[in-house]
């Protein structure tokens, strides 16, 4: 009976020192660096845990900055939520403008204060938290106190929240504040006809019935192209040169038209109407505001996957290839007009 009880001693021992030995062990994690790494409902909120600690949808700082041009950060304390009404009306809009911005440029990242107050310390007086910063290609974007004014005059709603994110665009990266936008959805052929009349390249893809998953996955796949470089999001042959849009209020204007028609928009056709020239589940392409014949029946699931992203593509390339050679023909007539 001795022995028995010695061995079984001996096998508390060991588990004791097994659970130590795995409680010690490193984690072995993927830490999302991009928006797209991140599991699907992290994606879908369009929020990346920024910490130091790994877990599947985390990223540290720098790995954010480093894939993701345009980040919108919260910093707050997460053991704090629902005890404070102000602090949780500005965390809840925060994620209400992530969730708004999905499929878009700007990725959303959450900093606890709690586990990661040195990543606060950069930017902001942790006390004051929650607070958000907008950070373009790895440098923080600077409010106007007048901005900053009509933000805590209604903290955490969103419509406000959005404008402030526009008005920091427009210094930070974009002078109209649009350009984050990659796809969006349209009900009716007279706005699509206003989209290809302002944008030289449209694909649009008819989703007519379909179930919201197939929105988000052809929204989402949109995304992933655009953001790997897979298809361009503007014509260079188009973009006009930098420093024109400072001279005047009519050269502003005219050089952000100039950069909205060189942008490469994607629209989700939510009704048969808007283009009955399209069946359900065809994408195809607007070139000078003009549909092309090229078409491209995609599938309408509830995954990206490579039969999706290989239909847009096979739209979109030579499309983009058909008005960068129009471009030169263009400038060519006018010419001979001359």
């Amino acid at each position: 009976s001795s022995d028995l009880f010695d061995r079984i001693a001996t096998m508390a021992v060991q588990r004791a020192l097994l659970s130590v030995l795995l409680a010690w062990t490193p984690r072995i994690a993927v830490h999302a660096r991009s928006v797209l790494d991140v599991p699907w409902e992290a994606r879908r909120a369009n929020l990346i845990r920024v910490t130091r600690q790994p877990c599947d949808e985390c990223a540290t700082l720098e790995e954010v900055y480093k894939a993701n041009d345009l980040v919108f950060l919260l910093f707050h304390e997460r053991s704090l939520l629902g005890h404070h009404s102000y602090k949780g009306a500005i965390v809840a809009g925060f994620h209400e403008v992530c969730k708004n911005l999905r499929w878009s440029r700007v990725a959303c990242g959450v900093v606890d204060i709690v586990e990661d107050k040195v990543y606060a310390e950069k930017y902001i007086d942790p006390k004051t938290a929650p607070a958000h910063i907008f950070v373009a290609e790895g440098q923080p974007v600077p409010s106007q106190e007048d901005w900053i004014k009509k933000l805590m005059a209604k903290p955490g709603d969103k419509d406000t929240m959005m404008w402030f994110l526009k008005q920091q665009l427009a210094v930070g990266w974009d002078e109209a504040g649009e350009w984050s936008q990659i796809s969006q959805e349209v009900k009716d052929a007279g706005h699509l006809s206003r989209l290809a009349d302002a944008h030289e390249v449209v694909i649009a893809v008819n989703l007519a019935g379909a179930q919201t998953y197939a929105v988000e996955s052809f929204r989402a796949a949109v995304q992933e192209l655009v953001l790997r470089g897979e298809v361009p999001a503007t014509l260079s042959a188009l973009m006009p040169p930098n420093g024109e849009s400072s001279s005047s209020k009519k050269a502003a204007k005219k050089h952000r038209k100039q950069r909205q028609r060189a942008r490469v928009l994607f629209v989700v056709l939510g009704r048969d109407g808007a283009a009955p020239q399209l069946k359900r589940g065809e994408v195809a392409a607007f070139v000078g505001g003009k549909l092309r014949l090229e078409r491209s029946e995609i599938p309408m699931g509830r995954e990206v996957v490579p039969a999706l992203l290989e239909g847009i593509k096979a739209v979109t390339l030579p499309a983009v290839e058909a008005a960068a050679a129009a471009k030169p023909e263009a400038k060519a007539s006018k010419s001979s007009e001359l």
